[in-house]
């Protein structure tokens, strides 16, 4: 049950940034943007526009997907999800929130993706930053390759 808790604690803190957001770039606050950030909070996994779409308007709801695109867009530029091209042509998105400064390997046969956060990685992009006197915001490392056994992957599909 605390979990829970601390789960709508955490929505409810995502939806004052974006209001806050909206109201300070002149943005429309419209219970359809909030709709989406509530669904994409429930995700724990990288998701494409598109199947948040899926999700979305299989519960019921009615949202175009225009509007899933543009507050998607929205999100990023207020930091509240992380967008990424993995490969092929959709961006996936994820919440920043969950699992800051991460990095992932991407099986370029079946799309699985594992996520990994080494500490070596971060202290080389610092490292290089300082070097170059340039302030980083976030990073992202993507190491593309395929899964040891392709034949037997459980996510070959």
């Amino acid at each position: 049950m605390s979990a829970q808790i601390s789960t709508n604690a955490s929505i409810e803190l995502l939806k004052i940034q974006f209001a806050d957001f909206l109201k300070k770039k002149m943005y429309r606050n419209t219970q359809e943007r909030f709709l989406v950030l509530e669904r994409l909070a429930e995700l724990d996994k990288h998701f494409s526009a598109d199947e948040l779409y899926i999700i979305i308007n299989s519960t019921g709801l009615k949202i175009s997907r225009a509007t899933i695109y543009s507050t998607l867009d929205l999100l990023t530029r207020c930091n509240i999800i992380t967008k990424h091209r993995f490969q092929g042509e959709s961006a996936h998105f994820e919440l920043s929130s969950r699992k800051p400064n991460h990095d992932h390997l991407i099986c370029v046969e079946c799309g699985h993706i594992i996520e990994f956060n080494e500490e070596q990685l971060y202290n080389i992009g610092k490292n290089v930053c300082n070097k170059f006197d340039f302030i980083p915001m976030k990073y992202s490392m993507q190491i593309f390759g395929v899964c040891k056994d392709i034949n037997t992957c459980e996510f070959n599909k």
